[in-house]
């Protein structure tokens, strides 16, 4: 049995976290996030409802779960980041790790953005505007940085403009149920309706005619949708319209980036401690949130397309596979380098494979319980204006900053709250996750440069500063435009190809057998006929490493990479509203698929010639590195073989 001291960590001077539950629920705030709340319902409602949780837990459980604790695994056992930890394997596969480090840095910079109009929400609410949500009145009507703008819109009041066609920034197309209750109350007359800021009589056969005719020309919008695109975003009509920067998305973006460039120059230790509010609060106000929407009128309509009347033929059509363990990997962070860098200021003996398990559990919770609170909401929307469910449902944006809020709006009571509560859980999900995106280049950077670790707050700062600059081009009326296209493209098929190459390095090059040692060394050798079955060394969980992960990764890998190639036209908005992306931007999406994977590539050429340099030969390139920290047993057990095969050649050749 290889001993303690044996292992050899070349990173020596690293810091761990304050405790183990402060680990834990710092990847719990960096695994859950947004997707769990807008991507995972949407998806859910295209393949088949309640149905699409069979291929999605049981993804969870043979792809989620066992990559999700190999990544944690490796960061732990190594206490480095992904940039150098595969290096240290094979030099050859050093890639891998940059690819996730650059990876999680595209993802973070559009991922800031949804917290920019979060908090202008929150500060519309905030300020008692939040009727703006429901009123066609406003004046500006005609993800980080957006989750700060809305949660600053709720938390000043201003909920209403979500429901509101009374704003300034409302136009003509602006159309709303409760604009024409309101004018049924003035006018005290039934069949009542606004138009064009105006409350008109119901036999108005002129206003009616002109009414008619106008939304013939471009179809109605809700005052949700019109306080979404023409205050919050302030949208132009095409991509190549600029339209300059608005300068509320400017400052929300600002101050969602200055929010994480504090804690990640405090390290750990402050994001440790951050993680009992970030990791804990999401979850009460979530359950709060499904309290609330499955005692609304309506909410049955809701949870029968979501759950209850699943339709199972979708089982068997490859297309609902591949959507649930792609949305399994984008929800987990795998593939992405965080949980490696998050997992590498670990104790050595932290039982991982528990982690990973809590983990897998508390993203799936959050997935099911999050979803349930949507649809039934929408449910209730959809009871309310007297239409089918299909109308009201939206994927994306349109679900967490449109459909969502304006169904809030209408609810009894309190709606502000409601909204309040939403947008401060997006908020807080968004930023939980950032940490951990924005975390991976910077561990990145000090480990594969040792010596910027003393320049550790300046690291931080540039790398914080160059994304917001970055961001900024989503800052811009076209911004919407561009945040599409880096949520289509970014974590693609590349973040699947890097999981790919992850495991044949780790299971099939390094080899299985030798990994399991190293994991024993660390968390103890399995005590008993379950753990030797199902534990962190048990038979399962090398079977799926092996075996089962890596065909169904590669299976889906293929599915995603001829599903990007199908689709060679990108489209935002709907029906007359519907905007046909141009070529130009889909190179544009291709190169942003790409960028990420040339450090693979790249990495192979530098250290090839790094090690030329030195006078080593290119297969040093495909060897373990002596940083490796069971390097030492490694080539112990490679010498004895040698020796065994040598002594038993001898035999031969005296036999004979």
């Amino acid at each position: 049995m290889t001993q303690i001291h044996d292992i050899k960590h070349a990173q020596t001077e690293r810091n761990e976290w304050g405790s183990s539950w402060q680990f834990l629920l710092t990847c719990i705030g960096y695994a859950v996030g947004l997707g769990n709340i807008w991507r995972f319902p949407a998806l859910a409602y295209e393949h088949g409802g309640g149905a699409f949780l069979i291929p999605y837990l049981i993804c969870s459980l043979l792809i989620g779960f066992p990559l999700l604790y190999l990544e944690m695994s490796i960061g732990q056992f190594c206490k480095a980041g992904p940039a150098v930890a595969y290096g240290w394997i094979r030099p050859a596969f050093q890639g891998i790790g940059w690819s996730m480090a650059m990876l999680s840095l595209l993802i973070g910079i559009y991922y800031n953005v949804i917290v920019a109009w979060t908090l202008i929400y929150l500060w519309t609410i905030i300020t008692g505007n939040s009727n703006q949500f429901s009123s066609c009145t406003n004046q500006f009507n005609t993800i980080f940085a957006w989750t700060l703008i809305y949660l600053w819109t709720i938390i000043t009041g201003n909920s209403n403009q979500f429901s509101s066609c009374t704003n300034q920034f409302n136009t003509i197309y602006c159309s709303s149920s409760l604009e024409d209750l309101r004018c049924a109350n003035e006018l005290k007359t039934f069949g009542a309706f606004y138009f064009n800021r105006t409350c008109n009589f119901g036999n108005d056969t002129i206003a009616k005619s002109l009414k008619d005719k106008t939304f013939s020309i471009l179809s109605a919008v809700s005052p949700a949708e019109e306080f979404f695109e023409r205050y919050v975003l302030e949208k132009t009509a095409t991509l190549s319209e600029f339209g300059g920067l608005s300068l509320k998305m400017v400052i929300s973006l600002g101050l969602a980036w200055l929010f994480t460039t504090l804690v990640l120059v405090k390290g750990v230790e402050v994001m440790g401690k951050i993680a009992w509010f970030t990791g804990t609060t999401p979850y009460i106000i979530i359950v709060i949130l499904f309290i609330r929407g499955i005692t609304l009128d309506g909410a049955k309509v809701g949870l029968d397309y979501y759950l209850l009347k699943p339709n199972l033929s979708v089982i068997w059509l490859a297309e609902t596979w591949r959507a649930a363990a792609t949305q399994v990997c984008y929800s987990l962070a795998i593939g992405m380098g965080g949980l490696i860098s998050l997992a590498s200021f670990n104790d050595f003996h932290q039982n991982c494979f528990k982690d990973a398990f809590l983990i897998t559990l508390a993203d799936a919770s959050t997935s099911v319980l999050g979803g349930t609170a949507v649809f039934s909401t929408l449910g209730f929307m959809s009871n309310q204006l007297n239409i089918s469910i299909d109308a009201v449902v939206q994927s994306g944006t349109g679900l967490a900053f449109i459909a969502y809020p304006e169904a809030m709006s209408r609810m009894p009571g309190w709606p502000w709250l409601w909204q309040f509560l939403f947008f401060l859980m997006i908020l807080i999900l968004g930023i939980a996750s950032h940490f951990g995106l924005a975390e991976v280049m910077c561990t990145a950077l000090y480990d594969q440069f040792p010596f910027l670790r003393k320049h550790k707050s300046l690291l931080v700062i540039f790398v914080c500063l160059s994304c917001y600059i970055c961001g900024l081009v989503m800052c811009t009326r076209a911004g919407i435009f561009y945040f599409n296209l880096f949520d289509d493209y970014t974590a693609s098929f590349s973040m699947m190809l890097l999981v790919l190459l992850e495991l044949v390095l780790v299971a099939h090059i390094y080899g299985l057998s030798n990994y399991v040692i190293d994991l024993q060394i660390m968390m103890g050798p399995a005590k008993n006929w379950l753990t030797r079955i199902y534990g962190p060394t048990g038979i399962c969980i090398q079977i799926i490493w092996r075996f089962i992960a890596p065909l169904l990764i590669i299976v889906v890998f293929i599915f995603a990479l001829i599903s990007q190639i199908k689709t060679n036209k990108r489209t935002y908005g709907k029906d007359k509203r519907l905007y046909i992306f141009p070529e130009w931007a889909i190179v544009f999406g291709w190169i942003l698929s790409m960028i990420s994977l040339i450090f693979i590539p790249s990495l192979i050429i530098i250290n090839l010639i790094k090690f030329r340099r030195k006078g080593k030969n290119w297969r040093e390139l495909f060897k373990l590195q002596t940083k490796w920290p069971s390097y030492k047993r490694n080539l112990n057990i490679k010498q004895n073989r040698t020796v065994k095969e040598n002594i038993q050649g001898g035999e031969m050749i005296t036999q004979m």
